[in-house]
């Protein structure tokens, strides 16, 4: 993996951690924060001990973040050289919307097999995505799209299918941030999700799986296209 130039924008991007308790979940969320607005770049070396003293804590603590981060995908451990920020390519795209999707299809077959789920969550989210496709905001349009796939993930109470979709959407957020230049508007948001609610509250589970699949790789087709832009 070629070497990013080192530069001073992680350290602006990363602040000393001042509460002592639960450290490696802050340096957690300190880096995975600067790797996923792109402050930590796509092929950066992370080095333990600036990054501990730019954070103020131990290099045990950034060591346990590291590794939470090549579980989520967002970091690359390689033996004898360092750890490094993962640069996703297409096909890595095509393969987490693959994954995804088949993800998502145990989650619905499990939520529609309650006869009365419980869909309000899903519901306030349609709810909130009136106002936010007003206003063209792709960045926060994506983390609202993102919401609403991880609402209906958790509706499914299966555990560990969730904190594997977790990782793949880790990863996709990264995407989209790298992209959100040249990421289409979000004109529709509000009525394909509220047309896949419908669909579920439906009952008709073949109608709302084929929906729902389809929902997934024509998200799929936008990021790739997006990503294609620029290169």
């Amino acid at each position: 993996m070629a070497r990013i130039p080192e530069t001073i924008e992680w350290q602006q991007a990363l602040k000393p951690i001042k509460s002592q308790t639960l450290l490696a979940d802050q340096v957690y969320e300190n880096l995975s924060h600067a790797i996923l607005t792109r402050k930590i770049k796509p092929g950066q070396h992370l080095v333990e001990q600036p990054l501990a003293d730019q954070l103020a804590v131990s290099r045990i603590s950034v060591r346990e973040a590291i590794r939470r981060l090549a579980q989520d995908g967002l970091v690359e451990i390689i033996p004898s050289k360092g750890s490094y920020v993962v640069n996703l390519t297409a096909e890595d795209v095509k393969e987490i919307y693959q994954l995804r999707s088949a993800l998502e299809m145990i989650a619905l077959k499990e939520i529609m097999a309650n006869n009365h789920p419980n869909l309000a969550p899903l519901d306030r989210i349609v709810a909130q995505m009136i106002a936010l496709e007003q206003k063209e905001d792709r960045l926060q349009g994506a983390a609202l799209d993102n919401q609403f796939h991880r609402t209906l993930m958790n509706l499914s109470g299966l555990t560990r299918t969730i904190r594997i979709w977790e990782q793949m959407s880790t990863q996709i957020t990264m995407v989209i941030y790298t992209v959100s230049s040249h990421y289409p508007s979000y004109e529709g948001l509000v009525e394909r999700h509220a047309k896949l609610v419908y669909l579920i509250r439906s009952g008709n589970y073949d109608n709302a799986e084929s929906y729902l699949r389809e929902h997934i790789q024509q998200g799929a087709e936008l990021l790739l296209s997006a990503m294609s832009q620029t290169n």
